[in-house]
């Protein structure tokens, strides 16, 4: 029986074509990544809707995607499972939300001019203006991270934001540097939320002197000083407050 040569040409693999599947396949993972992402967050606003009288919990997720066009006719387990079923990635995205209007409320062209200080403290004053429509859910999500359980994800999401501003803010520390100044961070931007948070018809006016103070706890933001690290233990007191308060 003759069996014919089979040509070896075949089997070469031509490295632009390589390249071009290569691209392909980026783009095609980069579109899905996009596309996840906003059904994600189409999602939570819906879910927005439902937290005052659901809570942060999947029925309000469920309520929420009977009115989501993309997401009606996903079952229970594929919702969920978009959020790796875990409610503080939908308060995560939630944040995230913040963090984008935040810097849509900034507004870096006029404000380029300004100190690192002063960088921050607007920033963090345009992170409570973009809050101010959901003053009552971000108290409940506070009272949902506070669980042991999701303790390492509740420090997280404070230090995204934390890196967040610092990036704003132009920083190019490393190191050790780089992670003390956005714990320093997180623990002056948690105090103010805390601090606004404490009473429901607190104006971001009277927050903005409290975050002065703060500011001045640690001398130069942009520095790590002595006086900064007690800054962190001030906050753990005053978010505690307000949580034992909503427990109530």
């Amino acid at each position: 029986m003759h069996t014919k040569k089979t040509d070896k040409k075949l089997f070469l693999i031509q490295p632009e074509r390589i390249k071009l599947y290569c691209n392909q396949l980026l783009e095609i993972l980069i579109y899905a990544h996009i596309v996840e992402n906003s059904l994600k967050k189409n999602l939570m606003m819906k879910m927005l809707d439902q937290v005052p009288s659901l809570g942060w919990t999947w029925n309000a997720l469920h309520e929420a995607a009977k009115t989501a066009e993309k997401a009606k006719n996903s079952n229970k387990k594929e919702l969920q499972t978009l959020f790796d079923n875990k409610i503080s990635n939908i308060i995560s995205t939630f944040n995230d939300k913040l963090d984008e209007d935040m810097y849509l409320i900034f507004n870096a062209e006029n404000n380029k001019d300004l100190g690192t200080t002063d960088t921050v403290k607007t920033l963090i004053l345009s992170r409570l203006k973009a809050s101010e429509n959901y003053k009552s859910i971000i108290k409940t999500s506070l009272f949902f991270m506070a669980q042991p359980r999701n303790a390492y994800d509740a420090f997280t999401q404070v230090m995204k934001t934390s890196n967040k501003i610092w990036e704003i803010a132009g920083d190019t520390s490393s190191g050790g540097t780089f992670y003390s100044k956005r714990l320093i961070l997180s623990g002056v931007y948690s105090s103010t939320i805390a601090h606004w948070l404490a009473k429901e018809n607190r104006t971001i006016g009277e927050s903005e002197f409290f975050l002065d103070r703060r500011l001045d706890d640690v001398k130069n933001i942009g520095k790590i000083s002595k006086q900064s690290v007690e800054v962190f233990e001030k906050t753990k007191r005053e978010l505690g407050s307000i949580l034992t308060k909503k427990k109530r």
